[in-house]
């Protein structure tokens, strides 16, 4: 076989086989993202547990001060009770007015840190329900993916196999140009020749569609043993008769 050949070969089976690995990419990558997705949820989640817990601890501990200043006042209206000098009794009446506003003004920031709290409960409620649909989802993700694992593994074996057969038979300078324009053109490494008036000797890349040299045709039909490559897009190029005799 000449080496122009032999690129056609390698062409057919690399393009098999990346289309097979791009799929199974694919799928791994939309698994990814899904876990991701739900693994951000579950952070969240914790998150608003974390400051549902600070708000209950913030009004739990008003609740606690504003009992602290009930049994002050609850203290205090007994020594008014039980007082006899006028003075005394302005005094205590005065720290008791005192307290008790103090104590509304506690009660009122506990009802606003358990509404708080309230309020982070229910979106808490939303974000849980968001993360078991997402949970369903990554089951699907995993699914779809452990199902294009099996269908393309065995097949995708065998063609690494013949492509490194193919790859094999190529010279070194000329795969490595092969692997760069495959990795640039997502394994379209090769460009047929289109003859667009023979007689003009007007030819150009059937990939890119420039405008090619005519001595690009003439080395590939005196010389299928060279590999010449698009001037534009670097792809190498091939006459349709050698991609009909690989089809």
């Amino acid at each position: 076989m000449t080496l122009i050949a032999d690129l056609v070969s390698l062409h057919h089976v690399d393009s098999q086989a990346r289309a097979l690995r791009s799929r199974l990419e694919a799928a791994q990558r939309h698994k990814t993202i899904q876990e991701r997705q739900g693994a951000q949820l579950h952070t969240r989640i914790d998150e608003v547990r974390a400051q549902i817990r600070h708000h209950q601890s913030a009004a739990a501990n008003h609740e606690a001060e504003s009992g602290s200043v009930d049994a002050r006042v609850e203290s205090l209206r007994q020594q008014l009770n039980a007082s006899t000098n006028p003075r005394q009794y302005s005094v205590i009446l005065a720290e008791m007015k005192t307290l008790q506003g103090k104590r509304d003004e506690i009660d009122e920031l506990a009802l606003a840190q358990m509404q708080k709290a309230e309020e982070l409960q229910t979106k808490l409620a939303e974000i849980e329900q968001q993360a078991a649909e997402r949970a369903k989802v990554v089951d699907v993700a995993q699914a779809e993916f452990e199902t294009c694992r099996g269908e393309v593994a065995q097949r995708l074996a065998s063609l690494e196999q013949e492509r490194a057969t193919a790859a094999a038979r190529v010279p070194r300078g000329e795969l490595e140009a092969f692997t760069r324009a495959a990795d640039l053109y997502d394994g379209e490494a090769m460009a047929e020749l289109v003859t667009i008036d023979a007689r003009r000797r007007e030819y150009v890349c059937g990939a890119c569609n420039m405008e090619l040299p005519a001595e690009k045709y003439a080395t590939l039909a005196s010389n299928p043993n060279v590999a010449v490559a698009c001037t534009s897009c670097h792809r190498i190029l091939f006459l349709p008769q050698v991609a009909t005799a690989h089809s």
